[in-house]
């Protein structure tokens, strides 16, 4: 509803002149988009509920972690794009 002329009152997650821009709290990481209140659209790469987890399609192996997109941390030991690769 208005609460003057030309000033729009919200209902809750929303905001603009119109009240049609969604509100996320916490705000969206890494390229992601609100595509409503408190949700979303991640960018390729990013996964979770504000788009800060990033994905690794092909998984990080032996008690690797996943770090960025598609880039595993590798525990000792391990080495490689998905941590498969031993060290001798």
């Amino acid at each position: 509803g208005c609460s003057s002329p030309n000033v729009c009152s919200c209902n809750g997650g929303w905001t603009g002149s119109t009240c049609a821009t969604p509100v996320c709290s916490p705000a969206c990481g890494n390229g992601g988009t609100c595509t409503a209140p408190n949700t979303c659209a991640c960018a390729s790469g990013w996964t979770g509920a504000t788009c800060s987890t990033p994905v690794c399609s092909s998984g990080c192996a032996n008690g690797g972690t996943c770090t960025a997109p598609n880039t595993c941390s590798c525990a000792s030991g391990w080495s490689g794009s998905t941590c498969a690769t031993p060290v001798c």
